[in-house]
């Protein structure tokens, strides 16, 4: 089968520890990956820039921008007024009742840029959110505020838009209620970023249970009902690192490597007529 349709594969939270990159730059040097988002205020991240930098010319190398997990480069008092992480539970809560103050996300996700810039030594290529936190009321805002003032190209710098048709997710049948959920926050997302003229994804997957047992048997249906510029997310971690009892989904993450590293992986592609690509490729 020839493989006319396109994706781009990304690997979610470079940064957030050093098993983790591990994997994230193996698979990338293999041709298993094309695109890996940055957590900054990762312990890892620092470290491990400049071999990510080294495959600027195979990946897109973005801002995983982050609310959650990892405690803010600055404060946001509506959020946390003793400087540490969030919860999402509270995140989505203070959100969706109009309680986030758009200022102070405004600012820390200026921050996080900031490092992103100071550290990579350019522009993310694209732009998310570290439990999809970019596509809430609020963040969103202050997300476009950045394009709007010219702070960010559209052209240059793509966002991620976690919706999809609740017809395509219910025939996928994966995760359908928790997929349904985020696409329903992330309404009107993508065609607002559209109207700025930035570009987005156009279908997207990747949504699972974190269960290490079916990562192989789920990948192919994120294969399938592509729409006309898809991203599949992923979360893997290098297997032979020590395991890390404070990530709930440590295990989850050396099930996907393993997945994305073994000849099955090629054989799922070539199945579903797929080949991984960039953005730029994707949207040109």
């Amino acid at each position: 089968m020839s493989r006319d349709r396109a994706i781009v594969l990304c690997a979610d939270d470079f940064g957030l520890s050093r098993g983790i990159d591990d994997g994230i730059l193996a698979l990338a040097a293999r041709g298993r990956l094309t695109a890996t988002g940055c957590m900054v205020a990762g312990p890892a991240f620092a470290a491990d820039a400049g071999a990510v930098t080294a495959l600027a010319d195979r990946i897109d190398i973005g801002l995983h921008f982050a609310l959650t997990d990892l405690a803010p480069l600055g404060p946001i008092p509506s959020l946390d007024a003793e400087g540490r992480a969030a919860s999402l539970g509270r995140v989505l809560s203070r959100s969706l009742t109009g309680r986030i103050d758009y200022e102070e996300i405004a600012a820390e996700i200026g921050r996080q840029l900031d490092r992103f810039r100071a550290v990579i030594g350019r522009d993310p290529d694209f732009i998310d959110g570290h439990q999809h936190v970019h596509v809430l009321p609020g963040v969103r805002r202050a997300l476009f505020s950045l394009y709007d003032r010219g702070v960010l190209d559209g052209r240059r710098t793509w966002l991620r838009d976690c919706r999809e048709a609740p017809a395509t997710i219910w025939a996928r049948g994966v995760e359908a209620p928790k997929t349904l959920f985020i696409a329903a926050l992330a309404a009107g997302f993508g065609r607002a970023a559209r109207a700025r003229g930035i570009t987005v994804n156009a279908g997207f997957g990747g949504i699972t249970a974190f269960d290490p047992a079916r990562f192989a048997a789920t990948f192919p249906h994120f294969l399938e009902r592509l729409g006309t510029r898809p991203l599949v997310m992923c979360h893997p971690a290098d297997p032979a690192a020590a395991a890390d009892p404070s990530d709930p989904i440590d295990r989850a993450r050396r099930a996907e490597y393993a997945h994305l590293a073994s000849e099955a992986f090629e054989r799922d592609l070539a199945a579903a007529g797929v080949r991984l690509a960039r953005m730029g490729e994707i949207a040109a």
